[in-house]
């Protein structure tokens, strides 16, 4: 069974570290708010599922081993 989220949720960290970046150029306060809450919640559910964004075959991928 192939897992939902293949890389984690790094794509959705990515997304939302672009939003952030995004709110801040526009300074755009309730944006920057929005963009942080949702990037620390990816960040802390990619952590507690995953144990972080290099861990077993993501980190295996991303050094080239598989």
């Amino acid at each position: 069974m192939a897992r939902k989220y293949e890389n984690g949720y790094l794509p959705k960290i990515e997304y939302w570290q672009y939003k952030l970046n995004k709110a801040v150029q526009a300074f755009d306060s309730e944006g920057v708010t929005y963009a942080a809450g949702k990037l620390a919640y990816f960040v802390d559910k990619q952590s507690s599922t995953y144990g972080g964004p290099l861990k077993g075959d993501a980190f295996l991928r991303s050094v080239g081993i598989i």
